[in-house]
Order: structure tokens, then C-alpha cells, then sequence
């Protein structure tokens, strides 16, 4: 801007009113100079023209860009409709345009409607209700016990960054379940895992069975609290699953936080381990991997090395067993033996149940099991009859007995989930023995 002169845009950007308010106070000083006013204002002088036009009209804001004349604009009475519906049914833009066709025989574009709606917000008289959504709760690791923080998720084995081509060929042509499923103590990293072919709701229920089962049957008896993302397999965004999920799990003393949407940091511990299952697990071994069983059995070995005899040097380069007797020295060994089960396997043998069914949606089920109590007894008793097979000491059942003040409704879910695992222990009993006998020198097979 060149000295002694206004800028009439930056000022009409500013405020359009004081701008022109600003041209006709000047007007006034010079005597109506036209011209010199336009030079000092760096205007032309057809603006001055329509400035003092506006100012005999009375209004010097700016005029309306809407066209004065719009024949192809919907009628009054059609857009009053419109809003009518809206305001009624509180459909969207495409629902409501064939809501019209149907029941007030209206062709109304879903495109037309939606220009409708935007230009007439203030005659929307409801407003759209927006769950609040809670701050995630606090979770201190550092001062946490054995077991009272334990982190959930899963894994894809056939993970692009971390192996070969030639090992996800291996993997794909011998059908190779693809989900490692992963629960981790904070305190301890003592780990469990299972597998599965899909990731679903109903294998997700399976797991957090599987690992309230296995502590508590092992002695684990304060207050758990798990950790998982938003993935729909573990609860998900569906505020019912998830609300009967957290009820499901606190009869048997159980709490669950879902972590930050994008923040895989809040289960860091877990995601840690992934690339140790990957740099000393899979990488390694998975050309030797060529069945299920294959599987289990290489798995088997890996846990009790990573649990047993891996040190890790967040523990002081002790091993999670170790580090767990160290603080609950009445905690029973056998609770090392974690046997990788298929959940898609133990999840259809446990009977007719899947997502929420199991969460006791169907009374039907749920009178039908608690009715059968001595169908329970039966499959309790099969559990405890296994006992004798085993050379070694092996872990407890979860009895029915203890699982008081536990739902009913719940009690043949478990203890038929205790037989499918106590089935895979069997299986495998020649390497658990061995586990055993060689337990001071025992390594990884890599």
C-alpha cells in the first residue's frame, strides 16, 4: 500500500459496514470529491457510486448472492414437507426420500433433500444425541501385583514385516491357523497364547474363559484387570456387548478397560512380546511347522521357554516363573504348563453357544443349563478322572465348587472348557514329561 493512502479492501475485509462507513465519512471532508476520495482509497469510482446507492437504500451490509429468480427451486409447500418428516421420523437424507415416494407419494432426489435440510438447520427442532464417551482409566503398571494387570490381544502370524515369502507360502500351503491369541501379566510377563483359524466374538469369549479358568484354577485370586483394543473379537464399540462382557467377567472377579483408539502403547508390554514370539519363535521354526498339531506342539515348547527359562532383563534377568515365586512362593508350579489350545476347536465342542448367547441373551439356554445340574456333575467328574493318567504334577480342575458366587449360567461353559484342555494336555503329555524331567536344562528347539 503506498503511503498516506487506505486499503479499502483489508478494511471492508475486516468489517463490510465500517469499510463503507469509512468512504462516506471521507466523502464528507473533501467535499464529495469523487475521484480523489477513489485514489485515496485505492477503489474505483463505480464502488464510491454503489456505496452511496446503498447508503440512500438505507443498508450498507452486503446484498444476498441468491439468485432472484430460480425456476428450478423445489416449492414452498414441498420443503415444508420435507422439514415436516424430518422433524417426525428423523430420517437420514436417502431414507427419507423413499419414505416420500411411499407414503406421501413425493419424488424428492435424496441429493435435493439433503440441500433442503442444510439451508433450513433452525427448523430442525431435535438435536442428534451423542453418547459421551469416557476417559480411559488410569492403569499403573509400576505398582501393579502378579496378575492384577493383564494385557489381551491378538496376532497375525503371517506378518509381512517380519517373515519370508517363502515361510507365508510354507505357511498358507500346509493351512496353518493364522491368529495367535495373547494374554500378558504386566508384573511378571509371565504369557499365555492360544490360536485360531478366525478371528471372532464367539474364539474371543473362548480365550477370556480360557485365561480366567487357568488362573483361578491355579490360585490366582485377587482382582484381574484386562487390558484390550477396540477390535470387535475382543468387545469391540457396541456399548451392549461390552456392557454384558465387563458383567459376564466381574462374577468371577474380573474388570476390563478398553485401551485408546490408535494408541498401541497402552498394551506395550504385549506388543513387546510380539517380536520376541517372532524373532525366536516363528522366524526360526516355521518351515517345521506343517499341521495343527505341529503347531501346538512347537508352541508348546516356546511358552514354557519363554515362561520358564528365557530371561528377561526388565525382571533383573530372571524368568517370569521366577519372578512370580518370588512373590507369591505359595503359587503352584504347575501353573508354568500352559498348553496353546485351538479356540476354534474347544469354542464349538463346548456346546451350542456363541457371542451373545453365552453372554445369557437366550433364557431359553440359560434355564435349560441350569436345570441340568447334574449334566455339570457329569462333565466335573469325567475332569476328575483324568487325574490319574498324568505322570506328573498338572494343574487343578476348576471345580464347580469354586466357582461360588459365580453365575450357574456359567458353570458348564467352564468346566466343559477344562475337558477340551485337559484333552490337549493329554495329547501332548510326552512333552510335558519332558519338560519336566529336563526342566533345569531345557531350551528352545531353534
Amino acid at each position: 500500500m503506498i503511503p498516506g493512502k487506505i486499503d479499502y479492501k483489508l478494511l471492508r475485509g475486516i468489517d463490510p459496514v465500517a469499510g463503507r462507513t469509512a468512504v462516506l465519512e471521507y466523502l464528507k471532508t473533501n467535499g464529495g470529491n469523487i475521484s480523489t476520495t477513489a485514489k485515496v482509497f485505492g477503489i474505483n469510482r463505480p464502488v464510491i457510486y454503489d456505496i452511496l446507492k446503498k447508503e440512500s437504500e438505507g443498508d450498507l451490509s452486503d446484498r444476498s448472492k441468491a439468485p432472484k429468480h430460480s425456476p428450478n427451486k423445489v416449492p414452498d409447500e414441498i420443503e415444508d414437507k420435507v422439514i415436516e418428516t424430518k422433524n417426525k421420523t428423523r430420517m437420514g437424507a436417502k431414507r427419507l426420500s423413499r419414505y416420500l415416494r411411499k407414503y406421501e407419494n413425493l419424488i424428492v432426489p435424496y441429493g435435493t433433500i439433503r440441500h433442503i435440510l442444510r439451508r433450513n438447520k433452525d427448523r430442525i427442532k431435535y438435536k442428534k444425541l451423542f453418547r459421551k464417551h469416557e476417559k480411559r482409566e488410569f492403569v499403573d503398571w509400576y505398582s501393579a501385583k502378579p496378575f492384577e494387570i493383564v494385557q489381551i490381544d491378538i496376532k497375525e502370524i503371517r506378518d509381512q514385516k517380519a517373515l519370508s515369502k517363502a515361510q507365508i507360502v510354507h505357511l498358507d500351503q500346509f493351512e496353518i491357523p493364522n491368529y495367535q491369541w495373547g494374554a500378558i501379566d504386566v508384573n511378571s510377563r509371565f504369557k499365555l497364547i492360544a490360536y485360531s483359524r478366525e478371528k471372532t466374538w464367539t474364539n474371543g469369549l473362548c480365550f477370556y474363559f480360557w485365561v480366567i479358568s487357568w488362573l483361578r484354577s491355579h490360585g490366582i485370586t485377587n482382582e484381574i484387570v484386562f487390558t484390550v483394543d477396540h477390535g470387535e473379537e475382543l468387545g469391540g464399540k457396541s456399548w451392549m456387548k461390552l456392557k454384558e462382557l465387563r458383567k459376564l467377567i466381574a462374577s468371577f472377579g474380573c474388570r476390563l478397560i478398553q485401551n485408546r483408539k490408535g494408541h498401541p502403547e497402552d498394551n506395550s508390554h504385549l506388543e513387546r512380546s510380539h517380536r520376541t514370539d517372532d524373532e525366536e519363535f516363528y522366524i526360526p521354526r516355521v518351515l517345521k511347522i506343517k499341521s495343527e498339531e505341529d503347531l501346538l506342539r512347537e508352541s508348546l515348547n516356546y511358552i514354557y521357554y519363554y515362561d520358564c527359562v528365557r530371561e528377561h532383563s526388565s525382571l533383573n534377568d530372571k524368568t517370569p516363573f521366577q519372578h512370580l515365586k518370588e512373590q507369591i512362593p505359595q503359587l503352584d508350579d504347575t501353573i508354568k504348563l500352559v498348553p496353546p489350545i485351538m479356540l476354534d476347536h474347544v469354542s464349538t465342542k463346548i456346546g451350542p453357544w456363541g457371542g451373545y448367547n453365552v453372554l445369557a441373551q437366550n433364557p431359553i439356554v440359560g434355564r435349560k443349563i441350569q436345570f441340568e445340574e447334574s449334566f455339570v456333575w457329569q462333565h466335573q467328574s469325567s475332569l476328575e478322572k483324568y487325574q490319574s493318567l498324568l505322570p506328573y504334577p498338572h494343574p487343578r480342575i476348576l471345580s464347580v465348587h469354586t466357582l461360588h458366587p459365580f453365575h450357574t449360567l456359567y458353570r458348564l461353559p467352564i468346566c466343559l472348557l477344562n475337558l477340551e484342555v485337559w484333552n490337549t494336555w493329554l495329547a501332548f503329555r510326552d512333552t510335558y514329561e519332558r519338560s519336566f524331567v529336563h526342566s533345569s536344562t531345557y531350551q528352545p528347539t531353534f
